[in-house]
């Protein structure tokens, strides 16, 4: 099931059904093993431990099978990817997935090659359709100036408007009121910004230092302070869809709307600043981000199509793949400027650093160089693939 606020039953009665078609079309099947994920959306495969394991046992042949039983073709997954998965656990496996509202079909029959081209559109198809209804409701949440759902943001909590059925009480909607207890942090990180014209990385280390403010609210990351300098919100507007959130090759990847596309409303909430100060901070910002458009030599790509994910993935083998031993975040890679050695050779050193340090949020402050320890984990996948071979480092 892809959300614990659904019918926790769900897996069970999944079960169930399973059982029930077998016994109904007389089939002697043994089932091996059973998986399932609860809670978990099926968008994202790398995420579902359950189907991880099932594929990891398939592929290892711990487990030997020749079928896959689920309910329905949804509950495998709603990838774009499930045909050429359902292909390939059949030629390189010698496994077929079957569903129980089919009567579990052969899909290796030419009407139920048909059945899989609806079951694999239909599965990618109820994604979508759940996608637009959900978008749809949280746009008229917002329309009608009702938080539109997730946490509150930092400053604001949120207030629960109750109205009552059938002479029971039940919550209606919630709505944003600030927060006493993190409201005056953020106004005065508002204020020093525009008091200093400092960056943000200068301000979370501002904050973390900061004696008066209770250490379960910290560390405060530079990431977090851009976003609310740079939100609305703090001065009572709602901007919704700005952003939206698709899945590239099983990855979250965040895209830009266009601006057509964003929901304003004006006096959402009770602001926390004015809109004065929030556009003398914007101003501020705009003048630092300029500055730095120019310090850095950017070469502009003259591909008309972008992809979707970030290139820098690919240049850098281990990029997202780090964590910070101290803190548990995820190490980003800085580079320097091209530079050319006595020999006249241009290079530029990479290396993994912890984000949070900078901002005073983690005392790790080693750089790790991007070659070292690219070369030792090649060194240590060679080593377990070949464990007969020399040992020796990639090059």
């Amino acid at each position: 099931m892809s959300d614990d606020l659904q019918n926790k039953r769900s897996p069970e009665q999944q079960s169930h059904e399973i059982d029930l078609t077998i016994q109904r079309m007389g089939y002697a099947f043994n089932v091996t093993k059973s998986y399932r994920d609860e809670a978990i959306s099926g968008r994202l495969l790398r995420k579902r431990a359950g189907y991880q394991e099932m594929m990891r046992d398939i592929r290892s042949g711990v487990v030997q099978t020749d079928l896959i039983l689920v309910d329905t073709i949804e509950r495998f997954g709603r990838v774009h990817e499930l045909e050429s998965i359902r292909r390939g656990l059949y030629e390189n496996h010698g496994v077929l997935v079957v569903a129980a509202d089919s009567n579990f079909s052969d899909p290796l029959s030419p009407q139920g090659r048909a059945l899989a081209m609806v079951e694999n559109m239909r599965a990618s198809e109820d994604g979508r359709i759940k996608a637009h209804n959900v978008l749809r409701g949280k746009r008229d949440c917002a329309i009608l100036k009702h938080w539109p759902g997730g946490p509150a943001p930092f400053g604001y909590a949120l207030k629960s408007v109750m109205k009552s059925v059938h002479g029971r009480d039940e919550v209606d909607h919630c709505i944003l009121v600030p927060d006493p207890s993190t409201a005056a942090i953020l106004q005065s990180v508002f204020a020093k910004a525009a008091a200093t014209g400092w960056g943000v990385t200068r301000l979370a280390r501002w904050l973390n230092e900061r004696e008066d403010i209770q250490p379960a609210l910290k560390p405060f990351s530079s990431a977090t302070i851009g976003r609310q300098l740079d939100s609305t919100l703090y001065f009572g507007e709602l901007t919704w869809n700005v952003h939206c959130t698709g899945i590239v090759a099983d990855i979250r990847v965040l895209e830009r709307n266009d601006e057509t596309e964003w929901q304003r409303v004006p006096d959402f909430c009770q602001p926390l600043v004015t809109k004065e100060l929030w556009m003398q901070v914007q101003a501020l910002r705009e003048l630092r981000r300029a500055k730095l458009a120019v310090t850095e030599d950017v070469e502009l790509s003259a591909k008309q199509i972008q992809p979707s994910a970030s290139g820098m993935t690919l240049n850098y083998l281990l990029s997202g793949l780090l964590y910070c031993s101290e803190c548990g975040v995820r190490m980003v890679l800085s580079t320097t400027q091209i530079y050319v050695t006595k020999a006249g050779d241009n290079r530029n050193y990479a290396s993994y650093r912890c984000p949070a340090y900078r901002a005073g949020g983690c005392a790790n402050a080693v750089s790790v160089p991007e070659a070292w320890v690219r070369e030792e984990v090649i060194a240590i996948i060679r080593q377990r693939l070949f464990p007969w071979a020399p040992s020796s480092k990639a090059t």
